[in-house]
């Protein structure tokens, strides 16, 4: 994946091992990502500034700057900001560098 820039933001791969990676995020203001989960992946994502709307299939809540939120495998997720912000997401597994769509699974049913 290394970077991709579009109307939400920029997502780009900071640094990729074997099974991990770090992943920058920006987010415009109404932005939303997500609305997938991952099969063989943990995703650990950091609110680095801003405010969002983080939904699973659990449930939703409003999470800012300095939040921790793990995704585990088979986890529904999405975020919508509600400021611009950013965030670091780490992930575990299959899920990384060039593998991103390899274990991304998209929801047909859209949770924001």
């Amino acid at each position: 994946m290394n970077k991709h820039e579009d109307e939400r933001g920029i997502i780009e791969d900071l640094k990729v091992g074997k099974d991990w990676s770090v992943t920058y995020i920006s987010f415009k203001k109404g932005a939303v990502r997500g609305n997938h989960y991952h099969d063989k992946t943990f995703q650990q994502d950091q609110i680095l500034s801003g405010r969002f709307i983080c939904k699973t299939q659990h449930g939703e809540e409003e999470v800012g700057t300095g939040k921790f939120i793990l995704h585990s495998p088979g986890t529904h997720h999405a975020y919508k900001a509600l400021e611009d912000g950013e965030m670091v997401s780490v992930c575990f597994g299959k899920r990384i560098g060039e593998n991103y769509e390899a274990d991304t699974f998209r929801l047909k049913e859209k949770l924001l």
